[in-house]
This record gives C-alpha cells, sequence and structure tokens, in this order.
C-alpha cells in the first residue's frame, strides 16, 4: 500500500480514482480490447499513463510504449515489437526458451519476403544491433511495405497473420508465467497525437489488424480533436477523420481537469502580494451602505473555495486557468513566469495585474496588444466568454472575472479614472491601493520578458 501511495503521492487531480475505475472497467469487460484516453495536449495524459501503468504491474505485465519516440521509424509495428521484447524479456534469453524460440520462428515465416535487415530489427536488442541504426531509410521502407500487403492481403495471408497473432499470445503467457503475473498484458501507447498524421495512422492500423487479441488490452492516449484535424491533413479536408478514428477504439475516456485548486496549490509558490479583496470562502457578507444593510451571497457562477487552504492568488489563478482555457502543462509554465517576474520587481506584487498579462501574453502578441487598447472590453468578451458568466465575491457585490479584469487592465494603462458616487466601492477599494503604484511602467516589460521562460 505505501508503494502505491508513493506512485500516487503528487496526484493533485485525483487521477487514482480514474485509473481503478478503467482498470476495474476493462477487466469486467472482455470485449473492449482498445481503450482511447482523450484529453487535451498537456491535460496531464503522460502523467496519468506512466502512473497508472506502474500501479497496475504489481499484478499484469504492462508495456509502455512511447509511440512520438519511435515516429522516426518508418514502420510502427517494428517499432512496437521491438519495444516489446525489450519490455518482456526477463533474464532469460529469448532463444533459450521453447516458446521463445516460436516466436523467433513465426515471427521469421510472417517477415520472410523482407530483408534480413527487418529480421534482425524485430530482436536487435538479442542481436546487439542497434535499433536506431536498422529503422533507417531502406530497411524501414522494406518493412512498412511488407506490412501493407500483409493488411491488404490479409485473406491469402490470413496463415502468416494467425501465426503471429499466436506467437504473441504464447509470448505474453510464457512472460505472465515467468513473472508470476496475471491476464492480462496492459500495453500503453502515448504521444501518439505528436507523432506524424501517417505514422499515428499506421501505427493504429497494426494494432488492430495484429494485436486483436484476449488478454491484451491496449491504452491509447490521445488528443482525438487534434488528431482527427491531422488526419485530415493527409486525407483531405472534407474526410471524416471522427468516425474513421472510432473505429480503432472499444471506447473512450475523457480526464477530468475542472478540480485545479490542489494542483494550482502545488505549483503556486507563496508570493508576497496586494490583494485585490476577492471573498476566498465566499460566504454569505453582510454590510451597510449607509443606513441600509445589505446581503451578498455566492451563486453558482461564483468562484469560490470552501476550504480555508486556499488564499486569493489561487482562486484568481484558478479563475484564469479556467476563462483562458489552460491545460496543466502550460499552468506550470505560466506560474514559473509569474514567479520570476514577482522575483525581479522584489517586494509586495499586484499578483493579478501580473496574472493577468502572463495569461494575456501567451495568447499570442496580438491579443496582448489588443488588450492593452481602449477596445479591451470588446476583445475580452470575445476571447473569454466564460469571463462574463462567472464572478467573483468583492464582499459588496459579486463582479463579473471579466469586468475585474478590464478594471485592473485600465489601471495597468494608467487610464485617467473618475470616480462619483455611483461608482461600485470595489472599484474605489481597489485604486485606492493602486494609485501611487505606476504598473504598466514596472510591469510590462517585466512580463515580456518572463514570457521568453519555457
Amino acid at each position: 500500500m505505501a508503494e502505491n501511495l508513493g506512485i500516487w503521492a503528487d496526484d493533485f487531480m485525483g487521477r487514482r480514482a480514474s485509473a481503478d475505475f478503467l482498470t476495474k472497467y476493462l477487466l469486467a469487460n472482455d470485449h473492449v480490447r482498445v481503450l482511447n484516453v482523450n484529453s487535451a495536449w498537456g491535460a496531464g495524459k503522460s502523467f496519468f499513463l506512466e502512473r497508472w501503468a506502474k500501479e497496475l504491474s504489481s499484478k499484469h505485465i504492462c508495456v509502455y510504449f512511447n509511440a512520438w519516440e519511435s515516429d522516426y521509424s518508418s514502420e510502427p509495428l517494428v517499432a512496437l515489437m521491438a519495444v516489446l521484447e525489450q519490455q518482456l524479456t526477463d533474464s532469460v534469453s529469448l532463444g533459450a526458451t521453447a516458446v521463445g524460440k516460436r516466436v523467433i520462428d513465426v515471427t521469421s515465416n510472417l517477415i520472410k519476403k523482407g530483408t534480413p535487415l527487418i529480421a534482425r530489427g524485430l530482436f536487435m536488442k538479442f542481436t546487439g544491433v542497434n535499433f536506431n541504426d536498422l529503422i533507417g531509410e531502406g530497411g524501414g521502407e522494406a518493412a512498412g511495405k511488407l506490412v501493407e500487403d500483409l493488411i491488404s492481403e490479409q485473406a491469402s495471408a490470413a496463415g502468416n497473420v494467425a501465426d503471429f497473432k499466436a506467437a504473441l499470445r504464447e509470448r505474453f503467457s510464457q512472460a505472465r508465467e515467468n513473472q508470476g503475473k496475471e491476464a492480462p498484458v496492459f500495453i500503453f501507447i502515448d504521444e501518439l497525437d505528436r507523432c506524424r498524421p501517417t505514422y499515428a495512422i499506421e501505427l493504429l492500423e497494426r494494432i488492430k489488424h495484429f494485436f486483436d487479441l484476449e488478454d491484451c488490452k491496449f491504452v491509447v492516449a490521445s488528443d482525438s480533436k487534434q488528431l482527427a484535424q491531422s488526419i485530415k491533413v493527409v486525407y483531405g479536408q472534407g474526410f471524416e477523420s471522427g468516425g474513421y478514428l472510432r473505429r480503432f477504439f472499444d471506447a473512450e475516456f475523457s480526464l477530468d481537469n475542472r478540480g485545479l485548486f490542489q494542483f494550482v496549490r502545488s505549483v503556486l509558490p507563496a508570493i508576497e502580494s496586494h490583494l485585490v479583496g476577492v471573498n476566498v470562502e465566499g460566504k454569505t457578507h453582510t454590510y451597510l451602505s449607509g443606513s441600509v444593510e445589505r446581503v451578498v451571497s455566492v451563486n453558482d457562477s461564483t468562484f469560490h473555495s470552501k476550504s480555508l487552504e486556499y488564499n486569493e492568488n489561487i482562486l484568481i489563478t484558478v479563475a484564469l486557468c479556467k476563462i483562458f482555457r489552460v491545460e496543466l502543462r502550460e499552468i506550470i509554465n505560466y506560474v514559473r513566469q509569474i514567479k520570476a517576474a514577482s522575483d525581479f520587481l522584489e517586494g509586495k506584487v499586484h499578483f493579478f495585474c501580473l496574472a493577468i498579462l502572463i495569461f494575456a501574453r501567451a495568447q499570442g502578441s496580438e491579443f496582448y496588444k489588443s488588450i492593452l487598447t481602449d477596445s479591451d472590453s470588446l476583445v475580452l468578451k470575445e476571447r473569454c466568454p466564460l469571463g462574463e458568466s462567472f464572478n467573483f465575491h468583492m464582499k459588496t457585490s459579486l463582479v463579473t472575472v471579466n469586468d475585474l479584469i478590464i478594471f485592473h487592465l485600465r489601471l495597468l494603462r494608467g487610464a485617467d479614472l473618475k470616480f462619483d458616487e455611483q461608482t461600485p466601492p470595489w472599484k474605489k477599494g481597489i485604486y485606492k491601493g493602486y494609485e501611487k503604484i505606476p504598473l504598466l511602467k514596472l510591469y510590462k516589460p517585466v512580463v515580456d520578458l518572463a514570457h521568453q521562460l519555457s
């Protein structure tokens, strides 16, 4: 148990529950042999797959294949077979057992029309030949042509393909016996959406044609939306790539990244800051306006936390991540830039102003320039429509996220702000703390420098 806790020690998004759920789902449904973990780039797919595979490996054989690391290869089946042999083989040589010899014999028959170079590529670990040298121009192209022929002529090559599958089943069975593991074998395919479109398509086709086996489960991590767009580059914009992709997967699961508080808290360091005055807990607040008692309470659209563990900076960061639709990997980079800028400025900083500029700068130079002009309201509304719907609890009122951002942008520009009796109290309170600081003069050039960090 302690070891498992260690595996998930930095699991701030509650991924372990998803892994447990999917493990039971896959084990209970024999027909689900290929599961697609579908989420955007930077959403934490690799983190999830790596830890899930490590936890599962205590009972099952788990093979981890980073597709992007081998997409220089011309033939994904050869690359996948090489990784399988690397990770399945124990201290006993592949050729030292009857099953191992059968794998060699059957695979040799499968590729007998190919060059000897391909045969060595499948078992490079045991021949002492470097795989990087093998899967080059000539050998890789020959392997690709051979496998394509086997797929396109599957009726006539049925015997070869059946033998290949039988050899794999024996190989998996022998590995389980040697390692004292249970069925099925789990093969995790990561970084598929970063591969060349043709390589990604070919890898999925190889899985479909050669690995449709009992006691073998594939978990494929991909950004299906991005992958579908890449496929259109190959087949044309009119091609129905979404439906084409779905035929390779028996089920799909999306990672839930809505609960960001714990993750942001784990990556955001303490930064001495001038506070905006957001009511973090979002509790009902009563205040006097003249002689009238007024009540402000949160609603379903209010950013707030029920836990005292989260401070204003965390709440603000979570809100900006939501409205700018930022994924986990980007959050880490933005936080690094905010911290670097605050270190340079020294002393107390206006965290919200820094965060606004950092997040906006990451959206591109045109957007960044536009929000620092008088058109900020329209531009922000177009780019961040959620900011119109969600609000902060400012004690005296509920203020939309976009309104709060726009007011700070005007402070950053040094706009000539005029207040009267109709001006909301929250604006007066913020301005009072900011009026003596030339924010734009100090912050913008620092943010431009911080943006160069990655």
